[in-house]
C-alpha cells in the first residue's frame, strides 16, 4: 500500500485532500502549460497558413465587386466619369486653326434612340429592372447632349447602346399613305374590342357594313350617327362611298371604330380636313377599355360582402 493511502487513512478526509492536491499541483500545472503551448503553436501555424493564402489570392479589379450588381454599378460610374471629363466640351477648340470658320459645319440633327430593356440586358449580360434601364438611358442621354460633334471616345461608348433603327429615324422621311390604283383610301379604326377596316372611295354616298346597308346593320340611330359623323362634319356625305368590314365588340364599339377609320380615310383623300375632323373627335383614338375583374373580388372594383363569422 502506498504512503498516500496510509496517510489518507490516518488523517481526516479534508486534510488528506489538501495533501494530495499539494503533491499533484506541480504535475497538473506542467500538463496545462504543455497543452497551452501546443495550442498556441498550432494557432500560430494556422494563422501563418491563412496569411499565406490571403497574400496570393486574386483580388477583384472592381470596387463594386461585392455589391448586388457590380457590372451595372461600374457602368454608371464609367458614364458619369466620362461626362464629368467632357462637361466643358467645346468642339471649336479642337478644330484645326487653318480651317476657315465659315467652312466649319457642326451637325446637331442626329437623334439618339437607345436599346430597349431586354436588348440592353442581353448586351450587358446582366438582368436589368426597368428603373435600372431608365438610369442607364438617362446617363446615355446626358452624354449625348454634349455639344456636337461629340468627342470620339464618347461616340465609341454610345455606339453599342443605340437602337438599330436610329439611322432610319434620323432620315426624317415619313411614310405617307396614298390612294390605291382603284382610288380607294384604306384605314383601320379601333375601339374597345372592335376593329374596323374601312375603304373610302368617291361616289354617291352609299355605306355598306359587312355587306349590309347601314340602316340594316345598326338598329339604333345613335350608332348610325356615330358612323356618319366624319362625313357630316366635312359635308361630304353624298360624295363618298364607304365599304367597311368590322368585327369584335358590341354595337357602340363597332360604330366608334368605324368613325375613327372613316376619319383617317378622309385625311388620305384631303389632308386639309384635319382641323375639322380633330375638333369633332373623329381622328383621335379613344383608349378607354373595360377594366378587368380582379381575383378575390366580385367585379373590377366591387368587393364581396365582408362577413365576420
Amino acid at each position: 500500500m502506498s504512503n498516500l493511502l496510509k496517510l489518507a487513512r490516518i488523517l481526516p478526509a479534508n486534510a488528506a485532500t489538501r495533501v494530495v492536491s499539494r503533491q499533484m499541483a506541480p504535475s497538473m500545472m506542467s500538463v496545462t502549460a504543455k497543452r497551452f503551448a501546443s495550442n498556441y503553436h498550432q494557432h500560430q501555424h494556422q494563422q501563418q497558413q491563412q496569411d499565406d493564402i490571403l497574400q496570393y489570392r486574386e483580388k477583384p479589379e472592381s470596387l463594386s465587386y461585392f455589391t448586388g450588381n457590380f457590372k451595372y454599378n461600374d457602368l454608371l460610374i464609367e458614364l458619369d466619369a466620362l461626362y464629368k471629363k467632357f462637361e466643358g466640351w467645346k468642339p471649336t477648340d479642337h478644330i484645326e486653326a487653318n480651317v476657315p470658320s465659315d467652312l466649319v459645319q457642326i451637325t446637331d440633327d442626329k437623334a439618339y434612340s437607345w436599346k430597349l430593356r431586354d436588348k440592353m440586358s442581353e448586351l450587358l449580360s446582366i438582368p436589368l429592372t426597368t428603373s435600372q434601364w431608365r438610369k442607364i438611358t438617362a446617363h446615355l442621354s446626358t452624354l449625348a447632349s454634349l455639344p456636337k460633334p461629340l468627342p470620339p471616345s464618347v461616340e465609341k461608348i454610345l455606339e453599342p447602346y443605340q437602337r438599330f433603327d436610329a439611322a432610319h429615324q434620323n432620315s426624317g422621311e415619313v411614310k405617307s399613305r396614298t390612294l390605291d390604283e382603284m382610288g380607294r383610301a384604306y384605314a383601320v379604326g379601333r375601339r374597345k374590342e372592335s376593329s374596323a377596316r374601312c375603304y373610302l372611295v368617291e361616289g354617291e354616298g352609299k355605306v355598306l357594313v359587312n355587306g349590309l346597308e347601314l340602316e340594316q346593320y345598326f338598329q339604333r340611330s345613335v350608332d348610325r350617327n356615330e358612323v356618319t359623323l366624319p362625313l357630316d362634319v366635312t359635308e361630304l356625305k353624298d360624295k363618298f362611298n364607304a365599304w367597311i368590314v368590322v368585327k369584335g365588340g358590341g354595337s357602340t364599339g363597332q360604330a366608334q371604330a368605324i368613325k375613327l377609320g372613316l376619319g383617317k380615310a378622309l385625311l388620305i383623300h384631303n389632308g386639309e380636313l384635319k382641323p375639322a375632323l380633330r375638333k369633332a373627335g373623329c381622328i383621335t383614338r379613344d383608349p378607354r377599355v373595360v377594366e378587368r375583374k380582379k381575383e378575390g373580388q366580385r367585379k373590377a372594383r366591387a368587393k364581396y360582402t365582408w362577413v365576420k363569422r
